[in-house]
Protein backbone atom coordinates (compact mmCIF):
# COMPACT_ATOMS: atom_id res chain seq x y z
CA UNK A 1 0.00 0.00 0.00
CA UNK A 2 1.50 3.51 -0.60
CA UNK A 3 1.19 6.61 0.70
CA UNK A 4 -1.65 8.47 -1.06
CA UNK A 5 -3.76 5.07 -0.66
CA UNK A 6 -3.39 5.20 3.19
CA UNK A 7 -4.51 8.70 2.85
CA UNK A 8 -1.62 10.51 4.34
CA UNK A 9 -0.49 14.05 2.60
CA UNK A 10 2.33 14.39 0.09
CA UNK A 11 4.83 16.93 -0.43
CA UNK A 12 2.45 19.31 -2.63
CA UNK A 13 -0.81 18.70 -0.27
CA UNK A 14 1.45 19.26 3.02
CA UNK A 15 3.22 22.23 1.74
CA UNK A 16 -0.10 24.44 0.75
CA UNK A 17 -1.38 23.21 4.49
CA UNK A 18 1.90 24.17 6.04
CA UNK A 19 1.08 27.78 4.10
CA UNK A 20 -1.97 27.84 5.07
CA UNK A 21 -0.89 27.66 9.26
CA UNK A 22 2.06 29.99 8.59
CA UNK A 23 1.21 32.80 6.48
CA UNK A 24 -1.75 34.19 8.87
CA UNK A 25 0.95 33.81 11.89
CA UNK A 26 3.68 35.47 10.55
CA UNK A 27 0.93 38.30 9.31
CA UNK A 28 -0.34 38.44 13.18
CA UNK A 29 3.50 38.13 14.41
CA UNK A 30 4.35 40.87 12.50
CA UNK A 31 1.28 43.22 13.00
CA UNK A 32 1.64 42.69 16.68
CA UNK A 33 4.95 43.54 16.84
CA UNK A 34 4.27 46.95 15.12
CA UNK A 35 1.05 47.48 17.65
CA UNK A 36 3.57 47.14 20.22
CA UNK A 37 6.45 49.50 18.84
CA UNK A 38 3.86 52.12 18.42
CA UNK A 39 2.44 51.97 21.88
CA UNK A 40 5.76 51.89 23.37
CA UNK A 41 6.54 55.09 21.22
CA UNK A 42 3.71 57.02 22.40
CA UNK A 43 4.33 55.80 26.37
CA UNK A 44 1.49 53.76 26.80
CA UNK A 45 1.64 51.54 30.29
CA UNK A 46 -0.38 48.59 28.54
CA UNK A 47 1.71 48.06 24.80
CA UNK A 48 2.27 44.64 26.34
CA UNK A 49 -1.51 43.96 26.57
CA UNK A 50 -2.43 45.38 23.20
CA UNK A 51 0.50 43.12 21.12
CA UNK A 52 -1.15 40.37 22.70
CA UNK A 53 -5.00 41.42 22.32
CA UNK A 54 -3.58 42.16 18.24
CA UNK A 55 -2.28 38.76 18.12
CA UNK A 56 -5.15 36.94 19.33
CA UNK A 57 -7.63 39.63 18.48
CA UNK A 58 -6.72 39.53 14.69
CA UNK A 59 -8.36 41.72 12.44
CA UNK A 60 -10.75 43.43 15.42
CA UNK A 61 -8.70 44.63 17.66
CA UNK A 62 -5.77 46.05 14.62
CA UNK A 63 -8.75 48.48 13.54
CA UNK A 64 -9.66 49.65 17.12
CA UNK A 65 -5.98 50.26 17.72
CA UNK A 66 -5.55 52.13 15.00
CA UNK A 67 -8.78 54.21 15.79
CA UNK A 68 -8.07 54.93 19.97
CA UNK A 69 -4.13 54.92 19.42
CA UNK A 70 -4.01 58.93 19.79
CA UNK A 71 -5.68 58.20 23.16
CA UNK A 72 -3.62 55.24 24.21
CA UNK A 73 -0.76 56.60 25.36
CA UNK A 74 -0.32 58.24 28.31
CA UNK A 75 2.30 60.99 26.58
CA UNK A 76 2.55 64.20 28.40
CA UNK A 77 -0.81 65.58 28.90
CA UNK A 78 -2.48 63.13 31.20
CA UNK A 79 -2.31 61.21 34.09
CA UNK A 80 -4.63 58.64 35.41
CA UNK A 81 -7.13 59.22 32.62
CA UNK A 82 -7.65 63.01 33.33
CA UNK A 83 -6.37 65.84 31.38
CA UNK A 84 -3.99 68.27 33.26
CA UNK A 85 -5.91 71.74 32.95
Amino acid sequence: MSLLQAGIPGTTELFIILLIAVIPLAVAVVASGFIYRDAKKRNSGHALAWAVGGFFGGFVVWILYLVVRDEVGSGGGTAGGRSRV
